[in-house]
């Protein structure tokens, strides 16, 4: 702990926490990437199954992740950034940056004096209304990830404090995630088309993404959508869940040829984790009535005819400035905003051929493993 009677400003506390890049970490995770690589490759180059779910992409993703979470700057420039996006949630926190004590390797924060969430015990025994931190919660990743784009990505109980007033500070930005607008519009689409059962427009909206591909049928994709939300809509609601139609989804890909989109795993991934969150605070929270109010608004305050009208005049606009741009783009296959952003450069990689059967299981469980000792690598 650092005393620090300057910082923050009068009124919050006068202390400081530091964290500190532990010296060689950087290497370490050099090496261990190298070896992810190496064996994400190797499983790639097996079948068009293993294609199809993209390993290398993820990996490659994974990687660029991690090394903004190793830059403490980008860290204290995440923590700010969010802390502006959020002053619409005044029951979400977000610490100070003292920033002439923080460089790429040193980073110190305003302390918080707070529970843990994942004490729920002594939560109850100091009078926290834990349905509305459950609510609070909830409400803080919808505007983070709907609203704004841009989302604290490592949501867990240890990274998230309830504060005196039934307030939630969250700590550790090293993983934010970041979607367009384009991509918001069709998640909070997607989210009020499984919660009202218009699952029509939920698989419109697969296709206009270029996540199902185009010589499937969208009725088709609307059925096996409903085989996946109609189950849920009928059970109690502590036995619904985000994670449970997320494994639905994650069932029906192979059917209709939908390929891993890396983009989203963290979104995917913050989502379920946030609904744990809140469900171990209050077991009864329904996160579909938690979410409907909000998205329903954010849908109405961004499609509405009032935002439908401006953004087509500034999109006129734009179009006539930028006509061969546009062109050129058409010409190169330039996906869409909002669909799955241009795939960044991958390392080449020799596959290792050696047959069939059970060479290739042997060659899987040798990737598997060399991964696994990779990490241990890391956090030894």
């Amino acid at each position: 702990i650092l005393k620090a009677p300057a910082f923050p400003p009068k009124g919050r506390a006068d202390r400081g926490v530091t964290k500190v890049l532990r010296p060689g970490v950087e290497e370490d995770f050099a090496r261990a990437i190298d070896t992810y690589q190496w064996a994400a490759a190797q499983v790639e180059g097996m079948s068009g199954e293993a294609a199809r779910l993209r390993p290398r992409l993820t990996v490659e993703n994974f990687r660029r992740w991690t090394l903004r979470e190793l830059n403490f700057r980008r860290e204290a420039a995440s923590a700010s950034e969010l802390a502006e996006a959020m002053t619409a949630e005044p029951d979400f926190m977000v610490p100070q940056i003292d920033w002439a004590r923080s460089t790429a390797k040193v980073l110190t924060v305003e302390w918080i004096d707070g529970i843990k969430l994942s004490n729920r015990q002594a939560l109850v025994e100091a009078g926290y209304d834990l349905p509305h931190l459950a609510q609070t919660l909830v409400r803080a990743f919808l505007r983070q990830a709907i609203a704004e784009g841009f989302f604290h990505a490592d949501m867990h109980q240890g990274n998230l404090f309830a504060l005196p007033g039934n307030k939630i500070a969250a700590i550790d930005f090293g993983i934010m995630g970041r979607i367009d607008r384009r991509a918001r519009v069709w998640l909070a689409e997607i989210l009020y088309g499984l919660i009202t059962g218009n699952y029509k427009r939920v698989a419109e909206i697969h296709f206009e993404a270029g996540y199902v591909p185009a010589h499937h049928n969208v009725a088709e994709f609307a059925t096996a959508l409903r085989a996946v939300g109609e189950p849920m809509r009928g059970l109690p609601v502590k036995d619904m869940s985000i994670g449970m139609m997320l494994d639905g989804l994650f069932s029906i890909t192979r059917d209709f040829d939908m390929v891993t989109q890396p983009h989203l795993l963290l979104l995917q991934k913050t989502m379920v984790m946030v609904e744990g969150v809140a469900t171990s605070l209050d077991p009864d929270i329904n996160l579909w009535d938690s979410a409907a109010p909000f998205v329903r608004e954010w849908i109405r305050t961004e499609l509405g005819p009032e935002a439908k009208i401006a953004d087509r005049l500034i999109e006129d606009v734009q179009t006539l400035a930028r006509l061969p741009e546009l062109v050129r783009r058409i010409e190169a296959r330039y996906p869409a905003p909002g669909g799955e952003p241009p795939a960044p450069p991958l390392k080449q990689i020799e596959v290792v051929r050696i047959g069939g059967g059970w060479r290739y299981a042997l060659l899987s469980m040798a990737s598997a493993a060399a991964g696994v000792a990779a990490t241990l690598a890391v956090l030894r």
